[in-house]
């Protein structure tokens, strides 16, 4: 690391967490530029209810965008990917909860049959921005891209979410690589499967959800949206209505 570089947040607040409870285990991913603080009420939420939880932070991430930018999308699904391992060693059921990016990953994780259940929150399958794929072409001449503020509608909220403030545009070009890599993939899901998704998100168009609900293989799939609030469900005003539908899913389904 060269430096620190995450607004939001002194760097002892964006390190991987975890916390020990019951046989069900939980690997929390967090979203594209971000760190495991964005998951850290959620996993407190779900340690309160006895499951076994790891907050994973990816390759690259929560520490500055020239580190993001020298990874890839396969170095960051090996992140989650060792949580997961480290949780099927200690616990009988693991599942993959994650946001946006996270999203993605669980369910890729999902389709590979190494986790038991997965639950996406506002995965980015079809992004509201489409200029996305242009970024394969141009980080080798532009290689980093001002990031605005992330879209939570909760002002204190907001003033205090961990992320970068710049888009390594290699990066961005992984996004949308492993984004299409995870649209053929959905087809292999047959795990039980819960979408959260935000009616007014502004990065990720409701139609994700139902993409990803039509193609599944699962026999339990459900869909949840939260009416307040934007993209970062985890912090944003109707997060406690997400944890609740999450915690209700799982009591139904873990086991």
């Amino acid at each position: 690391m060269t430096e620190y570089a995450v607004r939001g947040a002194p760097i002892d607040q964006v390190q991987p967490f975890g916390f020990d409870g019951g046989p069900i285990g939980c690997a929390l991913l967090h979203g594209f530029t971000a760190a495991p603080k964005e998951m850290r009420p959620l996993g407190e939420f779900l340690a309160a209810r006895n499951l076994t939880v790891r907050g994973v932070r990816y390759a690259g991430h929560g520490t500055c965008p020239a580190d993001l930018a020298r990874t890839t999308y396969h170095d960051w699904i090996a992140s989650a990917q060792a949580a997961v391992d480290e949780l099927r060693d200690r616990c009988r059921r693991v599942w993959a909860i994650g946001l946006s990016l996270g999203g993605l990953i669980g369910l890729h994780l999902a389709a590979q049959r190494q986790v038991h259940g997965v639950i996406a929150l506002a995965p980015p399958i079809y992004p509201t921005d489409r200029r996305l794929w242009v970024a394969q072409f141009l980080w080798r001449v532009k290689p980093y891209s001002v990031k605005g503020p992330a879209d939570l509608h909760d002002a204190a909220a907001l003033a205090e979410h961990a992320d970068y403030a710049h888009f390594p545009l290699r990066a961005v070009a992984q996004l949308h690589a492993l984004t299409r890599r995870v649209r053929r993939e959905v087809a292999a899901i047959d795990a039980p499967l819960l979408i959260i998704v935000a009616r007014h998100d502004r990065v990720v168009q409701l139609r994700s959800a139902d993409f990803i609900l039509k193609r599944a293989r699962s026999a339990v799939k459900e869909k949840f949206i939260v009416e307040r609030g934007g993209h970062i469900i985890t912090e944003d005003y109707d997060k406690d209505a997400a944890f609740e539908a999450m915690a209700a899913f799982l009591n139904r389904h873990a086991n």
